[in-house]
């Protein structure tokens, strides 16, 4: 399975542009009176969820009769499976998954249901990121009457985090990817390069690899794939965002960390010590097959995904803490993950949120999400924790087991907080970050270009932006 069928991470398109962000991103439009409006209760019936949950809608084989059906719209690889589990083993409720398209192809489908008031679905999967666009127009239903909240005891701080606002609780977290140091061990090895502890001794790998090998580069730096830039900037200790609720957002990439960072990146790629191929792309796995790139920044999902699409090098891969600005540091840096909520409307929404606590939050669950088909890497506690969890092997890394790694990894992330205009700023972020790769700007230029577009367009959407 690819990580890009996987969808892990973000929907990897290039092809997207800014109008594609419309349906989603109007969500802000109207933040003001979104922020004045009242709870998320909603009158039964009030959107389509009413219809896509009655009885009418087909829950699939095996469900009961009478049993009460819910519509889930998602799209990652093993839901079908974790749906099906559900099923079998809650008879009063009948869960059925429906693939709305990926990542912003369902933002966008599940805007534009919510604004008609029709068609709307019980419970929708969402990013980390996307949830405070969601929020933020009051279009979510706040869980915390339901008693989901006492899941919080197994669930990561940073997923816990980017579920809740002020004393409310929009969704149950799933998956993290926090980010390591993948690295072929064999390609280390031949060159004397020892593993990376801090940012400065992994330029100065770079150098010492690109010395002996020209043709070599340290990892590959995809400029145009927002999701693991800010993930990096995170661990950098430069993101750029900062929200808490409201009407009021600070954007931040022209700071000194952010500045920092760019220079940072734009050295390697001045001396072509990290390639910058398309994330998931045919060069980026040659690169790491073949060893023109001798490690990869990579998120927890990572190596299944990527095992999948290289084979001279299988058994050589290794993981190690993600490099840190100052040795003894333990930050990190999170790419990809998904929540479940309930939407607003659904007449459902108790059975809704015993699905996604139970979806998210149990080991019948987690035993299916975290399998082959699935690949996905745990918010769960009680599964990152565990000791034949962390001691899984993979083909690709041999008989190491990188998943002590990528778990302590989980546990040391920070909160962020993102902004409800991702969507936009994802969609954006592709045209304005493409000259880096062409070598027609520099990363510091395509910052300093990407916060003037965005405070404009945050103003626009009725926002009070701070800068820096």
């Amino acid at each position: 399975m690819s990580e890009y069928s996987t969808g892990r991470g973000r929907l990897r398109g290039r092809g997207r542009h800014w109008a594609v962000a419309t349906g989603a991103a109007v969500l802000a439009t109207a933040v003001l009176a979104a922020c004045g409006s009242s709870g998320d209760t909603a009158t039964p019936g009030a959107s389509g969820a009413s219809s896509a949950s009655g009885t009418g809608a087909s829950g699939g084989a095996g469900c009961r009769s009478g049993a009460t059906s819910l519509t889930f719209w998602g799209w990652s690889a093993g839901y079908d499976l974790v749906v099906k589990q559900f099923n079998r083993t809650h008879p009063d409720i009948c869960v059925k998954l429906e693939n709305a398209g990926a990542a912003n192809d369902e933002y966008v489908k599940l805007s534009d249901a919510l604004k008609a008031h029709t068609a709307t679905p019980d419970v929708a999967q969402l990013e980390y990121f996307e949830l405070p666009s969601f929020e933020i127009t009051k279009s979510l239903v706040d869980l915390t009457p339901y008693g989901v909240g006492s899941a919080q005891a197994t669930e990561a701080p940073a997923a816990w985090s980017q579920v809740t606002q002020g004393s409310a609780q929009y969704a149950m977290p799933v998956d993290l990817g926090p980010l390591a140091l993948y690295y072929n061990s064999a390609a280390f090895t031949k060159h004397k390069i020892a593993v990376p502890g801090t940012w400065s001794e992994f330029a100065a790998a770079a150098d010492t690899l690109h010395a002996a090998d020209p043709k070599a580069a340290i990892t590959n730096f995809d400029p145009v794939d927002a999701q693991p830039v800010l993930a990096m900037m995170q661990q950098y200790g430069a993101f750029p965002f900062t929200y808490s609720g409201g009407d009021t957002l600070g954007i931040n990439f022209t700071g000194p960390a952010q500045t920092a960072f760019a220079n940072f990146w734009q050295g390697l790629i001045d001396k072509k010590e990290v390639t910058t191929a398309a994330d998931f792309s045919p060069a980026q796995w040659s690169d790491l097959d073949s060893g023109a790139d001798a490690a990869r920044i990579s998120p927890a999902w990572g190596p299944v995904g990527m095992q999948g699409s290289i084979k001279k090098t299988i058994g050589s891969w290794r993981a190690a803490p993600v490099p840190q600005q100052q040795a003894g540091q333990d930050a990190g840096g999170n790419w990809g993950g998904s929540t479940l909520a309930v939407v607003k409307g659904t007449p459902h929404a108790k059975e809704a949120a015993q699905f996604l606590q139970w979806f998210g939050g149990s080991a019948d669950a987690w035993q299916i999400l975290s399998g082959d088909v699935a690949g996905a890497f745990p918010g769960y506690l009680p599964l990152l924790n565990a000791a034949d969890f962390q001691s899984r092997t993979l083909p690709i890394s041999g008989t190491s087991q990188p998943n002590k790694v990528f778990a302590k990894a989980a546990l040391d992330l920070k909160p962020i907080q993102w902004p409800p205009i991702m969507t936009a700023a994802l969609t954006q972020w592709t045209s304005t970050f493409a000259g880096v790769t062409k070598g027609t700007e520099t990363l510091p230029q395509a910052f300093k270009t990407f916060q003037q577009q965005m405070v404009s367009y945050a103003k626009a959407q009725g926002f009070k932006v701070t800068e820096g």
